[in-house]
């Protein structure tokens, strides 16, 4: 079940320009540094990927998670749950999860949740080791290696509202790929540089992938940073609006979180 829908790039950067950056100030919502592209998205439940292929993968998981917008709830249970799934997995010495960012589409429009992140990007670059060192300095880790995972689940009914798509990283190249600078701006605080991000500019080589109304024993896994990759290409990702979504369907509601995994 293969079908069309917009994607949102990153228009490639002029001669001189500015390195871009989000969070200085309110983003504008036409988007101008942005053009929307027709892409093919593929259905992926037709293929066997695995995470060594395309750079994602869909794992079954079942979570003793009541209520995945409890932030205690998720901290105490979920981040153990899946850094326990991953460090098997992918036999990781050591795994950490950093954070993780609940949406529900439903409560976008009023701030109090994010919805969709409708932009081509991916949430980290090769700048990433350099954001982990005070971290290993408290800890006192010394891995040879370094992968960060994504792991995305839906939970709301249906499966069908705002899908998430991952780009086949084998169809990307390092000349697309526009580093980003991330602050994260609190009122009466100074501008703090979270992360280093990057977006795309557009490439008709992307070959795109969701899997079609997942449900919320079903996790998509994909890699967004390895430091043994010389360049890392990442698994670029989006929300879409799914062109054929049925009046009435659930709102997409959805947790992701990252899995930080060390290996000695």
């Amino acid at each position: 079940m293969n079908i069309e829908a917009d994607f949102n790039y990153r228009k490639p950067l002029k001669e001189n320009e500015a390195k871009p950056a989000f969070g200085l100030s309110e983003p504008d919502e036409s988007m101008p540094d942005h053009k929307s592209y027709k892409k093919v998205v593929h259905d992926a439940r037709e293929s066997n990927f695995d995470i060594t292929m395309g750079g994602f993968e869909l794992i079954k998981h079942e979570s003793q998670v009541k209520d995945f917008f409890d932030d205690e709830e998720v901290a105490r249970i979920y981040y153990d749950e899946m850094s326990t799934y991953v460090k098997e997995k992918v036999e990781a010495d050591t795994v950490h999860i950093i954070s993780h960012i609940s949406r529900n589409e439903a409560q976008a429009d009023s701030g109090e949740r994010k919805g969709g992140h409708r932009l081509v990007h991916n949430d980290f670059t090769t700048n990433f080791g350099s954001t982990l060192d005070p971290f290993l300095k408290e800890t006192g880790l010394k891995p040879k290696r370094v992968i960060v995972y994504n792991l995305w689940r839906r939970f709301d009914k249906d499966g069908v509202d705002t899908p998430f798509a991952v780009c086949d990283k084998r169809t990307v190249s390092e000349k697309e790929l526009i580093p980003t600078d991330l602050f994260n701006y609190l009122p009466g605080q100074e501008e703090a540089l979270t992360v280093e991000i990057c977006q795309s500019s557009h490439n008709d080589s992307h070959k795109w992938y969701f899997y079609p109304e997942m449900n919320k024993d079903e996790v998509l896994m994909f890699k967004t940073y390895d430091s043994d990759e010389q360049p890392f290409i990442p698994t670029l990702h989006s929300a879409f609006d799914y062109p054929e979504t049925p009046e009435g369907a659930s709102p997409r509601k959805s947790i992701e979180v990252r899995a930080v995994c060390f290996f000695n």
